[in-house]
């Protein structure tokens, strides 16, 4: 059948798994997953197929077609003896009955496999094989009671049973055919409703064909002869159903494979042998009705139905036992995840603490450095030289830029420490006051929307994000005279605020980096500033989980947009802290 030529090597799906065991992981933690059936399995399908045939050398009969009944004798005998013998001449009958059923109800069990399958892997694949199959089980099923007259029928078993069962494998090998097509052609955008809308009309309207066609042939008075024990082929229309299995078996199911390996895939592949082989006994071998050919299909089309209930079922237990390995992983991945929040939570914390401690114990001797530069100048000032004094100045110059760095790193690592109250605060009124206190130089202004609104909200974070806002505008304007505006506007989950200036913009390739501690875009000569304003911003807006954007062109005038929570969220917020 050519399975395993021009297949592709790689035959195992890897995936991280959490460390278990030697034998079923690698040190780095994969889990193979097989994509084919074990090929002592192939081997198996095989054995099973050539051994009725073996079996029949030594002279072994599989056929129950009885003897002529007469019905002299038998109205001879007593009426239990004359059911014992109806019985003993109806075993052909039964023997047909039992095998159709036992592959019928193998294919229920692979259509509930493949629902179950379908709910844990999402894979339409083996739904819509599972319900081909049912259907050509649906088909047998229809086959059998037609034969067994628990449908209406009115034609003749020697011509209903062969020709019904022509029909039910040219059915069976269709729907297979259709359903691999189905798949191979199944477009990715559809949606998994659309998908199973679509298998369900067809699923139901495949039922309804099958039954038509044996309720057709049960009540039809002629039939077309499908047997002819004289001649090479004995049941010419079992030749087509055997064309449309090789087909299968050597191009399209190994290239469905191919395209979308898995274990069921692989089975159905290998199903193709037994079918084959099914066709091979009834078109070239069986000549009536029970004989030794005829019982040997019906026994292997049973075999046909199980290899890919065994592939369903081997795809079912690795897909069951993948979910099981990706929930452990996903579950230590979790644990260390938590591990390593509170390791970093912890981490933050000593690194705010530090900077806290350091901060606030560093400016006792920076203090003393300015005063005693303060008494030095005042002690000599009368024979100080204007070098040294102008060395004094610088010396002062830089102490006042350590307390104010030191300032804001205090202020920096007590972000997040103290929410404050939530309270009604004016925007405008807020900001206004705001631009009063910074003390800008005359030529400056602030413009605050009409429709700026009074909210709710926790004054302090918001205050200190519009002052460093605001000041950084004024700072960093390059002339003695500018325009900064406010405004905000309501969102779904809280406000957008915006402080423009027109000042000389931040360059395009600077926007992330100005976000950072201790970053400034001139020389602190040329500015003085520690470079911590929008470093606190930034830290203030992620402990509110609220974001800020910059907008500038790098040549005149700058937006800084940042969302700010509504009264609820942030009530919640402190909740939870």
């Amino acid at each position: 059948m050519g399975l395993y030529k021009k297949q592709p090597r790689i035959l195992y799906a890897f995936q991280v798994q959490p460390m278990t065991s030697a034998s079923q992981t690698t040190t780095l933690g994969l889990v193979k997953t097989p994509l084919e059936m074990p090929r002592i399995f192939l081997y198996l399908v095989i054995a099973t197929c050539l051994a009725p045939f073996v079996i029949s050398i030594f002279g072994v009969d599989f056929g129950s077609s009885g003897t002529a009944i007469d019905l002299h004798e038998v109205a001879e005998l007593a009426p239990h003896l004359q059911m014992d013998f109806f019985f003993s001449r109806l075993s052909g009958a039964f023997t047909h009955t039992l095998l159709e059923w036992t592959a019928f109800c193998v294919a229920i069990l692979t259509v509930f496999l493949a629902a179950s399958h379908y709910m844990i892997s999402r894979n339409l694949t083996t739904l819509v094989i599972g319900a081909a199959l049912f259907l050509a089980g649906c088909m047998d099923a229809f086959h059998t009671l037609a034969a067994d007259r628990l449908i209406e029928a009115v034609a003749d078993n020697r011509d209903l049973i062969p020709f019904t069962w022509a029909i039910c494998r040219m059915f069976n090998a269709l729907i297979l055919i259709a359903g691999v097509l189905l798949l191979l052609g199944k477009r990715n955008e559809e949606s998994e409703k659309t998908n199973l809308e679509l298998l369900s009309i067809v699923f139901l309207a495949a039922v309804g064909i099958a039954y038509a066609i044996i309720h057709y042939s049960a009540v039809s008075n002629s039939l077309p002869q499908t047997q002819f024990p004289d001649g090479l082929v004995t049941r010419p229309y079992d030749v087509i159903p055997l064309v449309l299995y090789l087909f299968a078996g050597l191009w399209l199911f190994p290239y469905f494979y191919r395209q979308q390996p898995s274990v069921f895939a692989h089975a159905l592949v290998i199903a193709m042998i037994p079918e084959v082989m099914v066709e091979l006994h009834m078109a070239f071998g069986s000549t009536s009705l029970f004989d030794h050919h005829f019982n040997i299909a019906h026994f292997l089309k049973i075999f046909a139905y199980a290899v890919p209930f065994l592939g369903l079922l081997m795809d079912y237990i690795h897909t069951y036992q993948q979910k099981q390995n990706e929930a452990k992983a996903r579950e230590l991945t979790e644990q260390a995840l938590q591990k390593y929040t509170l390791e970093l939570e912890r981490s933050n914390k000593d690194l705010n603490d530090f900077a806290y401690v350091a901060s606030h114990d560093l400016k006792a001797p920076l203090r003393g450095i300015m005063q005693l530069a303060s008494w030095i100048e005042e002690d000599l000032k009368e024979t100080i030289g204007d070098q040294t004094k102008q060395y004094l100045t610088l010396m002062r110059s830089r102490t006042e830029r350590l307390e104010q760095l030191l300032n804001d790193l205090l202020a920096y690592s007590k972000v997040g420490r103290n929410h404050g109250d939530i309270k009604p605060v004016d925007i405008s009124e807020l900001s206004e006051d705001i631009f009063r206190m910074l003390d800008p130089p005359a030529g400056f202004s602030l413009h605050c929307d009409d429709k700026l609104p009074t909210i709710n909200t926790l004054v302090a974070p918001l205050e200190q994000i519009l002052r460093n806002l605001i000041n950084n505008a004024i700072k960093h304007h390059h002339l003695d005279q500018g325009c900064i505006q406010i405004s905000c506007e309501p969102t779904e989950t809280g406000y957008q605020f915006s402080v423009t200036d027109d000042g000389p913009g931040i360059p395009i390739e600077q926007h992330s980096r100005i976000f950072g501690i201790f970053q400034t875009l001139k020389p602190r000569d040329e500015v003085e500033g520690s470079g911590m304003g929008l470093a606190i911003i930034k830290k203030l807006l992620d402990t509110y989980h609220s974001l800020i954007t910059v907008e500038s062109d790098g040549i005149r005038g700058t937006t800084m947009h940042f969302s700010w929570p509504s009264e609820q969220i942030l009530r919640s917020f402190i909740d939870e802290q």
